[in-house]
């Protein structure tokens, strides 16, 4: 079987150079595209076959640091590729629903018409991931915080934020930070702590002098979540239609 996505877009299709580069080249970490134009309007099908969306993924789960850590690694390799081909960075889709994974790979839509810019798009995925994380995990707290702050700037670069989020593993290759805990951390001798800025969130220093793992996950939302509401900026790109089929072989 094969699972594809449709994006349906109010517009004449029109197949220029980036259409062919894909289906030449199939660049890696990009789904299968294919175009086409019926009825005035344009359709671009993306094979998903044995992926799931990110959406989906972490609607029954939290997202840990090693999760985060490795979707940084691989946007920016696909940033470096699409660039390589000579194609659009700005036209790669940062959307939740819109990213798949499948066996430890993170594979992204390039869809030719879109209208965004790419830096904006990933500030409010930054917004998506601290909704998502693990806040039972002092790294992931770190780094969500930490790329949310950081894509606030105007001119932020991608590999600084990525190199910090890495250096941990850097420092600590022998160090399991996918599972680590904020309780396990609070245990350890204090030179040995993982270090996030606890001056900028006094409400999460608050809560750690409290207790030494945060367990009211609702309760330590809450400033989160006004904050997201205080800078949330409209959504962008709004297409039509979107719809999944499936073919036989």
């Amino acid at each position: 079987m094969e699972r594809k996505i449709t994006i349906e877009e109010e517009e004449l299709y029109q197949e220029d150079y980036q259409i062919r580069m894909l289906k030449i080249n199939h660049p890696e970490g990009l789904l299968e595209i294919g175009g086409r134009g019926m009825n005035g309007k344009s359709y671009y099908d993306y094979n998903v076959s044995g992926k799931i969306s990110v959406k989906a993924m972490y609607e029954r789960g939290k997202i840990e640091n090693g999760d985060i850590k490795e979707f940084l690694v691989q946007f920016r390799s696909v940033l470096r590729t699409v660039e390589k081909y000579l194609l659009n960075i700005h036209c790669i889709l940062l959307d939740p629903e819109y990213i798949f994974y499948e066996e430890d790979h993170f594979y992204f839509c390039y869809y030719p018409p879109a209208r965004q810019d790419i830096w904006e798009a990933f500030h409010e995925l930054t917004e998506y991931l601290v909704r998502q994380a693990d806040y039972q995990d002092s790294e992931c707290v770190r780094i969500v915080f930490l790329l949310h702050k950081e894509t606030m700037e105007e001119n932020y670069s991608l590999d600084k934020i990525v190199n910090e989020c890495l250096k941990n593993i850097e420092e600590e290759p022998g160090r399991n930070l996918r599972k680590e805990t904020l309780e396990e951390v609070m245990n350890e001798p204090m030179e040995q702590r993982t270090a996030y800025d606890t001056r900028e969130h006094d409400w999460i220093t608050e809560q750690e002098m409290g207790s030494s793992i945060l367990k009211e996950t609702e309760n330590l939302w809450t400033p989160v979540k006004r904050f997201l509401n205080r800078h949330k900026k409209s959504k962008w790109g709004d297409w039509d239609g979107l719809y999944i089929e499936e073919e036989e072989l």
